[in-house]
């Protein structure tokens, strides 16, 4: 597995395993990080009121509390600020800009944003106030105006440097400062994991040292308490209990008080009311983006092209991104969810592997009033009447890019598993790869056997659990946000499934748990053998089977085939066919696996990229299925 990941020798191998026994990256290795220091000192020496801007999310909440904490440890003059989600949306503006000189402000300083605010840095100068950038997002062609911009995706300095996180930027800043950052660590690991940042070396090095420290963080701890949660269990703990609690503060109402209570060292009592209320504002949280859900799937025709562009009047923003990644799981596409907020219209996009979209919005920003964001997430606002001519534009973008529909994004397999071999040592073992996250995804292995004990759990049936057994051993597994494939699963004898595998304990004994990813039927439960040995032939690039296996296919009518094609490929197109086809219909499939359209993988049928046309009639097995 170390290999696999191009790791050849001894000094390579010691640093993916122990990411923790290396050194943090070096603060002046941002460019103009020498800048911000002396700007920030001189204020300090100057008791110059300084503001902390931050943002909503889980990122922008983590990376405010601790540049806040730092300039506090300094005796600095210190405030801090979040925009409103709802109010005012991401980044600075001109609304913040007066409320702070206002409040008597000489220095802003941007945590997790402001690389963007071209407009609103040159209208915070003619206020009088000085601005320094730290940030993390993509940077446009030509940099903000500020005093200091430091950024991790800054050209002119280190690549490494842009995996990192808006909280861990603002940490390192605290420490060209000269803070010792040891404290700040759980709360730059909740941060790197909530972003969805690459885990390579350097963000592998900050989950690793944080985790351990995350029970000890008073206000963490209360949330974690709130939560109901006794056990740390590694990385999904801040993924999955931690941050959707931190970013229910904003998406809901004032992610202030999310602030709050990271900063809260002393006040036991106030902790527990903060993190009661957070845990009550996420289980509103998950009601709001059930109702957005149902409301956004009741827009989606089947048959739309490479994206959803999706909007509503009452959506909350504060949740569509979280919308928009369930209907990006589903539809495996870019999707983007706008509201009307104020007379403007905000949206909040995800996307797949495929697509960045940073870039595709990048190329309508003449239909935007403003926009940031990553590869994979992005936010937008414009105006109500840009909505109908900015979904076209991007549908047609994609369309003349992705001409057969998008890539369907690859299953990667580590290797097949005998059930024998799922034990707690080699879970154990597996850790040592952790933390998991982007570009370090969990391993997937495959495991097969015989399917018993289907079964649907969760809340409204939402998730799958099974039992799979081989001659010697029995695996239960769990595969989430599958409930809705029981009436297919529960008829299935023998199957396949891609699973992940996690060490947990129960009652103090160590005890496993296998997650899988993806089901599939082996390929040999296709509805015809012929079929199964056609796809093997075409896969394996032996041209045709023997006669006497083409014999056995069934023969359709020419003008059915074709419309079988026509029914049948824009499904291909906007993701793999994952519902049971007839035998009629994947014989006329046959001939688009033979000239390269379409393959089949894990029992689905998917469309392939291609460059340039392909001529069915050239397929050989087109006449061998056609009744004359």
């Amino acid at each position: 597995m170390l290999a696999r990941r191009g790791l050849a020798d001894d000094a390579a191998i010691e640093s993916f395993l122990h990411p923790e026994s290396g050194p943090l990256p070096d603060p002046f290795a941002f460019a103009d990080m020498d800048r911000a220091v002396s700007l920030i000192r001189r204020a300090i020496e100057a008791n110059e009121r300084i503001c902390v801007y931050g943002d909503y999310d889980t990122d922008g909440v983590c990376a405010t509390a601790i540049l806040t904490d730092a300039l506090r440890s300094l005796g600095a003059n210190v405030i801090y600020l979040l925009p409103s989600r709802q109010g005012e949306g991401y980044g600075l503006n001109r609304n913040a800009v007066d409320t702070m000189r206002r409040d008597g402000v000489r220095l802003i300083v941007t945590v997790d944003n402001g690389i963007s605010a071209h407009g609103e840095i040159a209208y915070a100068k003619e206020a009088g106030m000085d601005t320094v950038v730290t940030d993390h997002h993509r940077c446009h062609e030509t940099l903000p105006g500020a005093a200091a911009v430091v950024c991790a995706s800054r050209a002119d300095q280190d690549p490494a440097l842009k995996c990192l996180c808006g909280t861990s930027v603002a940490m390192l800043l605290a420490s060209a400062l000269g803070v010792r950052i040891a404290a700040f660590l759980p709360v730059a690991a909740l941060a790197t994991m909530a972003d969805v940042v690459p885990l390579t070396e350097m963000n592998r090095a900050i989950v690793r040292r944080g985790l351990p420290l995350i029970g000890a963080h008073p206000g963490l701890s209360a949330l974690l308490d709130a939560a109901g949660v006794s056990e740390i269990a590694g990385e999904s703990t801040l993924s999955f209990i931690l941050a959707p609690r931190i970013n229910a503060a904003g998406r809901m109402g004032d992610a202030e008080r999310a602030v709050r209570l990271l900063l809260l060292t002393d006040d036991e009592a106030e902790r527990k009311t903060l993190a009661a209320e957070l845990e009550g504002e996420n289980v509103r949280r998950r009601a709001e983006e059930m109702r957005i859900l149902k409301e956004a799937e009741a827009q989606i025709d089947e048959n739309d092209p490479r994206i959803l562009v999706l909007c509503g009047t009452d959506w909350n923003t504060g949740v569509i991104g979280i919308v928009a990644s369930r209907l990006v799981e589903r539809f495996r596409c870019p999707v983007l969810l706008f509201s009307e907020v104020n007379g403007v219209l905000i949206g909040s996009g995800r996307s797949v592997p495929a697509v960045d979209l940073f870039q595709l919005l990048t190329g309508r920003k003449e239909l935007l009033l403003r926009f940031g964001g990553h590869r994979l997430a992005a936010g937008a606002t414009i105006e109500i009447n840009a909505f109908e001519t900015l979904k076209t534009a991007l549908q047609n973008d994609l369309s003349e890019r992705f001409p057969l529909g998008l890539p369907e994004e690859a299953c990667v397999v580590e290797d097949r598993l005998a059930l024998s071999e799922i034990t707690p040592q080699f879970a154990r073992e597996l850790q040592s790869l952790a933390p998991f996250g982007e570009e370090n995804r969990a391993p997937l292995f495959l495991i097969e056997g015989t399917l018993s004990n289907v079964r649907t759990m969760g809340r409204d049936g939402a998730h799958l659990g099974a039992k799979l057994s081989d001659a010697e051993t029995s695996v239960r597994f769990v595969s989430f946000g599958n409930g809705d494939a029981y009436a297919d699963w529960s008829a299935v004898g023998f199957a396949r499934a891609y699973v992940s595998i996690e060490l947990g304990s129960y009652m103090g004994r160590p005890e496993v748990s296998v997650f899988a990813q993806a089901l599939a039927r082996p390929v040999d439960e296709t509805k015809n053998d012929a079929i199964t040995a056609c796809l093997r032939a075409i896969k394996n690039g032996r041209g045709l089977p023997e006669k006497a296996v083409l014999d056995r296919l069934m023969k359709v009518p020419e003008a059915e085939i074709r419309a079988i094609f026509r029914t049948l490929l824009p499904r291909l197109r906007n993701g793999a066919l994952r519902e049971s086809l007839s035998e009629k219909e994947q014989t006329a499939l046959l001939p688009l696996c033979e000239i390269g359209v379409a393959g089949f993988q894990n029992g689905r049928f998917y469309a392939k990229p291609v460059q340039e046309k392909k001529q069915i009639h050239k397929a050989l097995l087109y006449p061998v299925l056609c009744l004359e």
